[in-house]
């Protein structure tokens, strides 16, 4: 059986590129279409989206910092998942209440901190 050299495929190359009218018709279509969605929307695709701030309310932060003490140990994930708040926003509270001494980091990881109440280190002999 003879194979013709031309007719083997090395895997070379790849999807060809559109031509320059196959890219101005699909540029086309999607102008429609965008236009199309628009008009159905009316004010609804104006609207502006909104940007979720990670700051922490006065009320919020004086709950957290309240509800700290009476726990064994507090970790980034305990808070944020009790109180619905962002990972990074409890981790700030939480080095924030370190800052005040109402809590002692307990151990740190490249992963998380834990942290323990300010009397309940004192009782374990951390603080």
């Amino acid at each position: 059986m003879f194979i013709k050299p031309n007719s083997i495929k090395l895997g070379m190359g790849g999807k060809k590129k559109p031509t320059i009218s196959q890219l101005a018709k699909k540029e086309g279509k999607e102008k429609e279409q965008t236009e199309k969605k628009g008009k159905g929307k009316g004010k609804a695709a104006e609207e502006t989206v909104k940007k979720i701030v990670a700051t922490v309310p006065a009320e919020l932060y004086d709950q957290i910092a309240k509800d700290v003490q009476k726990m064994d140990y507090v970790t980034t994930y305990v808070i944020s998942s009790k109180y619905g708040l962002k990972m990074g926003a409890a981790s700030r509270v939480l080095n924030d209440l370190v800052k005040r001494g109402e809590l002692v980091l307990v151990t740190r990881s490249h992963r998380m901190n834990v942290y323990a109440p300010m009397d309940r280190a004192k009782k374990l002999g951390l603080a």
